[in-house]
């Protein structure tokens, strides 16, 4: 088995084990979400001239600490950088990839407080994860979810911070952006009413 086949294979086991700790959408984001940046990240790989197998390996590695813990957690970033480091080491990639996925493209994919990835196969993560939230049901799912807990002014307070975010600072090419317009009025105009 390559690396990259036997790394993913690990990520799908830890979705498919189902820790009674993971975080409440962790089953939904395995099998809706995941690999569907892990695509998102091989096409704009391949567009760009990036590392695809790097750039997919950090797409299958962004959420992983869903598998074990709630998102809301005070260690998640710290348990998401540990459980890729562990699982790259286990498929053979060098000290040197794990660093630029791990340290790099899987620590800054959320772009939070203006951090965005350095590496090219990172500045691919954080725009195929808006990708995906902008053209699958990502955000339907996640107000739906995050509805059984919160209010719904709260809700929809968090799904407009997070277009804005996703659509002005996580995708880093123009001309995916472009690609995204679309997707991102018509969501914004849907959690504006």
């Amino acid at each position: 088995m390559k690396r990259l086949e036997l790394l993913e294979h690990n990520v799908q086991e830890l979705y498919v084990a189902k820790d009674p700790n993971r975080a409440d959408w962790a089953d939904w984001l395995g099998e809706n979400h995941v690999f569907v940046v892990a695509d998102n990240a091989s096409e704009l790989a391949r567009r760009y001239s990036a590392n695809e197998e790097l750039a997919r390996a950090a797409a299958v590695l962004h959420d992983i600490a869903d598998t074990k813990m709630s998102r809301f957690a005070d260690n998640h970033e710290e348990m998401s950088l540990q459980i890729g480091r562990r699982l790259m080491k286990g498929a053979d990639f060098s000290d040197a990839e794990i660093d630029l996925v791990v340290d790099d493209a899987v620590r800054y994919h959320s772009c939070h407080d203006g951090h965005i990835p350095e590496s090219l196969e990172g500045k691919i993560l954080a725009s195929a994860d808006s990708m995906a939230h902008l053209k699958t049901d990502f955000y339907i799912f996640a107000t739906w979810t995050l509805g059984k807990e919160k209010p719904l002014p709260e809700v929809k307070n968090w799904v407009l911070k997070k277009l804005e975010r996703d659509f002005n600072n996580k995708i880093l090419f123009d001309d995916v952006r472009e690609e995204c317009r679309d997707d991102y009025e018509k969501l914004k105009e849907l959690f504006h009413r």
